[in-house]
């Protein structure tokens, strides 16, 4: 029997709130309890040196995501590794490339966001960029577990979702602060 429209709407929306409980109890226990090191004076360049050094982790996820094309490439090196383009060989890889190409374009969104994100905190709430740059890495985890090792294809929300909102919790952030405080607010 399959779901109606609305029955698998209701499921993705249903984790999605447990998504947003999930990933606002794990800032709040990092935020309390992990002692993040934020830089001791920072200038605008310690903020981004810092924040571009927490950014090595965003990479992980598309290292792997790329390392998992290529093991199904390498091990079927006679059809899916010399001939790429052929059919078989993009059923293959299908699913493994649509989880690597949505890891790109979310972290295409989230390398330039965090360093945004940097240069308008507070001092005292630099630790929010550790914590949702670990957030954003540990939503891309679920994601790809939750896309390729399930068989389930809505297994996939709950890390897209916590992907998403450490996404554009930031921007809305860097928003409000743009037009309440003006682009040169914290310079």
């Amino acid at each position: 029997m399959t779901d109606t429209k609305a029955n698998l709407q209701a499921k993705v929306q249903r984790r999605i709130v447990v998504t947003l409980i999930f990933g606002t109890s794990i800032a709040y226990i990092a935020w309390v309890y992990y002692p993040f090191d934020a830089p001791k004076d920072p200038t605008l360049v310690n903020r981004l040196v810092f924040t571009l050094r927490w950014l090595v982790l965003s990479m992980l996820p598309i290292i792997f995501g790329v390392k998992l094309v290529a093991d199904v490439r390498f091990h079927n090196m006679d059809t899916a590794g010399v001939m790429t383009t052929t059919q078989y060989a993009e059923q293959l890889v299908r699913l493994k490339q649509r989880a690597l190409q949505n890891t790109l374009e979310q972290t295409a969104l989230h390398v330039p966001i965090m360093l945004i994100f940097s240069t308008y905190v507070d001092s005292n709430h630099l630790k929010l960029v550790p914590i949702v740059i670990c957030m954003f890495n540990l939503g891309r985890i679920i994601f790809f577990i939750g896309y390729l090792a399930t068989g389930d294809q809505f297994n996939r929300a709950f890390g897209f979702v916590l992907t998403f909102f450490s996404n554009v919790i930031p921007v809305v952030y860097c928003l409000y602060r743009l037009f309440v405080s003006g682009a040169s607010y914290g310079i």
